[in-house]
């Protein structure tokens, strides 16, 4: 179109990037958001893995006190199975000190299996060398697709001397989240979009014509209204 020779062709890349700008902004606010919820759940799953391996602690304080002990391994599986079974989505288990799991799965997002962490080289690796710490990794099913596992672990007693330890390794993702952005705000975005591409492709098409006009003609090009 001859409108578009010239610089004017510019106008209209410009208009377009401005466009694919803002899809990709709101692409990136929308995850940025995702991911900032996923992060606070697996802070909170820290914190119950704390809470717990606090407790064990106290217990087996209470242990050496006292005559028969509460059995803190038993008390221990049982918040972890409870964890697993009844938390939203969640990996929980408990390993012995030779990284035997001790307690049950239940199915996973869409009734797949969920991951085994012994499986990841980087998890042996981390509880092998730490008494405590988060990572970060893939895992993919047919039945929910692919998302970043986050991993928080723990080996219990505190006290490195004890005779048995256990390790506590919880794990969420992106579908343990139960809270999300409300439709409305995507719908929104969406909205915002397409209004504001309209306009800016019809201004910038007004433009080209202006200055298409405005280039054909001769002599005085700005005319007084009615010639």
């Amino acid at each position: 179109m001859r409108i578009f020779s010239g610089r004017r062709k510019y106008l209209f890349v410009i208009a377009m990037l401005v466009l694919v700008a803002f899809c990709f902004y709101f692409s990136y606010a929308f995850k940025s958001v995702e991911a900032t919820l996923v992060k606070n759940q697996a802070w909170e799953k820290q914190q119950d893995v704390s809470l717990l391996c606090g407790v064990v602690d106290r217990l087996i304080e209470i242990d050496e006190a006292m005559s028969p002990g509460y059995g803190y391994g038993e008390v221990l599986q049982f918040a972890v199975e409870y964890i697993e079974a009844n938390y939203t989505s969640t990996f929980a288990q408990v390993f012995d000190d030779r990284l035997n799991p001790l307690t049950p799965l239940s199915p996973g997002v869409g009734g797949g299996q969920k991951h085994n962490p012994l499986d990841y080289p980087q998890f042996v690796a981390a509880v092998k060398n730490n008494e405590s710490g988060s990572l970060v990794y893939w895992y993919q099913t047919e039945q929910a697709g692919g998302r970043y596992i986050h991993m928080y672990f723990r080996w219990v007693p505190t006290d490195v001397s004890h005779n048995s330890r256990y390790l506590v390794a919880v794990g969420i993702s992106k579908y343990t989240v139960k809270e999300s952005l409300d439709p409305k705000v995507t719908y929104g975005a969406v909205a915002l979009i397409i209004v504001a591409a309209v306009f800016i492709i019809a201004t910038v098409v007004m433009l080209c014509r202006l200055g298409y006009v405005y280039d054909l003609r001769e002599g005085d090009k700005w005319r007084a209204r009615g010639q």
